[in-house]
């Protein structure tokens, strides 16, 4: 799976061309956002985003960890249309052997931009049942929207979606709908040093809030580090950091 996911990365990154589009971050999945803050900066039509980024994760009840590796790649294929996709990648884990955890693609949509900034995009999302039963989550359907707005010198965004969940098989197991969300702002400490605060939970008891740094390096590279607390749910915190690269693909 390694190895297909560094082909495709190379196939897309040999089209390159010269110039750079700014710079940027991918939310869990693989669309435009923060990790645990998605946001409304679709990337323009034959534009690429690749990103990898290393999660260690403390769970509660217990003294399991996990060391995690997600890589995903994201793409502008129409103007306002965006596609990505994510690959886990567990490289230690407490409680399984698996490496692989769930592979999840998905689509966001520019639907709306108005004057001072404001804009909102619809998404929707597939997770495919290839992880570990009871780590993690199964086969998902998510369908959701992401709005934001610029005050002052914060951009401010709020997310939200519906999930029905069908767990390792949709077609036997009873499907269980639940919804999510996440709220915060992001702002420019300097001109290349951006930092972002949220708060992301759903209506099954997961609750956390985030504070995370993002420095734009150059030619479209960017570093980040996230500190995630959970004040509820089963991760009693997270720390991420990754590097992400936006340029022109096909």
């Amino acid at each position: 799976m390694i190895k297909v996911f560094i082909a495709v990365a190379a196939v897309l990154l040999s089209g390159s061309a010269a110039a750079d589009p700014a710079a940027g971050t991918s939310a869990e999945g693989g669309l435009s956002g923060f990790v645990f803050l998605p946001g409304t900066a679709v990337l323009e039509e034959g534009c690429l985003r690749v990103q990898g980024r290393l999660n260690y994760i403390d769970l509660k009840n217990s003294s399991a960890t996990q060391l995690v590796l997600p890589l995903n790649v994201t793409w502008g294929l129409l103007n306002g249309f965006e596609i990505g996709g994510e690959i886990p990648f567990y490289i230690d884990d407490s409680e399984g052997d698996r490496l692989l955890g769930d592979v999840t693609a998905g689509c966001a949509w520019l639907y709306e931009t108005a004057r001072g900034g404001s804009a909102i995009v619809l998404r929707g999302g597939l997770r495919l049942p290839t992880g570990l039963e009871g780590r993690d989550r199964g086969s998902e359907l998510v369908l959701g929207a992401t709005t934001s707005t610029t005050f002052r010198l914060f951009r401010l965004q709020a997310s939200a979606s519906y999930i029905l969940n069908g767990g390792r098989n949709p077609f036997e197991e009873r499907l269980i709908d639940y919804m999510d969300f996440s709220l915060g702002g992001a702002s420019y400490v300097t001109e290349d040093i951006q930092i972002v605060c949220a708060m992301d939970g759903d209506t099954r008891g997961d609750f956390g809030l985030s504070g995370s740094g993002v420095l734009y390096i150059f030619d479209g590279v960017s570093m980040f580090g996230v500190l995630r607390a959970g004040l509820d749910g089963r991760e009693t915190f997270s720390i991420s950091a990754g590097a992400a690269w936006t340029g022109s693909g096909l």
